[in-house]
């Protein structure tokens, strides 16, 4: 709010309201969208989603790691996998 404007202590209410409303709604693991003036202009989320977020940018940015899980994707389609306790087998031989 700038200076000149006023708002009524019934408004304040509602948007303190509505704040704690999204922040208990982040908190049950919900994303919360903010509206102002009809427009999305942000959310609110649960601080392990931005985590898991900000990890999946990281990894999407490396070539690298982009490169290794397209290969691993290829792998999968190829049924080139190894599951259980063949995968256990497989990698205690590895080590001898």
């Amino acid at each position: 709010m700038s200076a000149g404007e006023s708002v009524s202590l019934d408004a304040l209410n509602e948007q303190t309201t509505a704040w704690q409303d999204a922040v208990r709604r982040a908190e049950d693991g919900q994303s919360v969208a903010i509206i102002a003036h009809g427009e999305h202009v942000a959310d609110v989320v649960p601080s392990g989603e931005l985590d898991r977020l900000r990890e999946t940018i990281e990894v999407l940015s490396d070539p690298a790691a982009r490169a290794a899980l397209e290969e691993a994707d290829r792998s999968i389609e190829e049924g080139d996998v190894v599951e259980g306790v063949d995968a256990i087998r497989a990698l205690v031989e590895g080590r001898k």
